[in-house]
């Protein structure tokens, strides 16, 4: 992998993306490269995807976020393979219902806080002054968090906790950094589902969403897309859900 490389010239900008190995991440780097963006890409594990994205130039940065100085290493790799940055796109993140086991659901507590929490305030932190537009617009960051965030699953309470404090987060980074920086969150609905959801679970979820259907990345992209193109947006939060936060009647 290419980490570290120099910054290339580039009109638009660099745009950092976390988890850009898979899903929804992966999908992100490459519409920003389809767009004529530099992606710097976050990764944890190697993958198809992600050597997909390095054969078409993106600058993959590898490590995790497991603890504080795990994840301060990678702003610092970050930091120096992009001076200028046009947007950061915190999409890693950690998902699975809440052990029955105390001691296992602390541990779940920990790594969940790490990836969604503080991992994001350290690269914001470290990264701020980094941030900005090309033509000496703001710049932005943009959190992804989830509809749950507001609506929280006893099943998933400390993942909906740590997503809860990520949009939090992204509230307080909007006062911090304003006017120099736009900070935003989207919180996505049913775009994918893991292994282990059943089909009855599937089913129930699209009875559920008005539009009756699964999401897709590309959905993502245009809300993230959105809020780079608005010069006057900043401190919102924005469902990309199919309408699935309203509930079934």
């Amino acid at each position: 992998m290419n980490d570290n490389m120099p910054q290339p010239a580039n009109l638009l900008g660099t745009v950092v993306v976390t988890g850009a190995n898979r899903n929804v991440g992966a999908h992100l780097a490459g519409r920003f490269i389809d767009d004529g963006y530099t992606v710097v890409a976050q990764y944890r594990s190697a993958t198809d995807a992600l050597d997909a994205l390095v054969e078409r130039g993106a600058i993959a940065i590898q490590g995790d976020f497991s603890d504080a100085a795990a994840s301060q290493a990678v702003a610092d790799r970050i930091a120096a393979a992009a001076p200028t940055i046009r947007a950061v796109v915190h999409n890693a993140s950690t998902f699975s219902p809440t052990n029955d086991d105390p001691a296992q659901a602390a541990e779940q507590f920990q790594a969940f806080f790490e990836v969604h929490m503080r991992a994001p305030y350290l690269l914001n932190t470290r990264l701020a002054d980094q941030i900005a537009a090309p033509d000496g617009g703001a710049g932005d960051i943009i959190h992804i968090t989830d509809i749950y965030a507001d609506n929280p699953g006893p099943q998933y309470d400390i993942y909906c906790a740590t997503k809860a404090g990520l949009q939090n987060l992204s509230a307080s980074f909007a006062k911090r950094l304003a006017p120099r920086v736009k900070v935003n969150a989207i919180q996505p609905g049913p775009i994918s589902f893991e292994s282990w959801v059943s089909e009855e679970q599937r089913q129930a979820m699209l009875r559920a969403t008005p539009l009756a259907k699964t999401g897709t990345p590309e959905a993502i992209y245009k809300a993230v897309r959105a809020f780079m193109d608005n010069d006057y947006q900043t401190g919102a939060v924005v469902a990309v859900d199919g309408g699935k936060r309203l509930g079934s009647n």
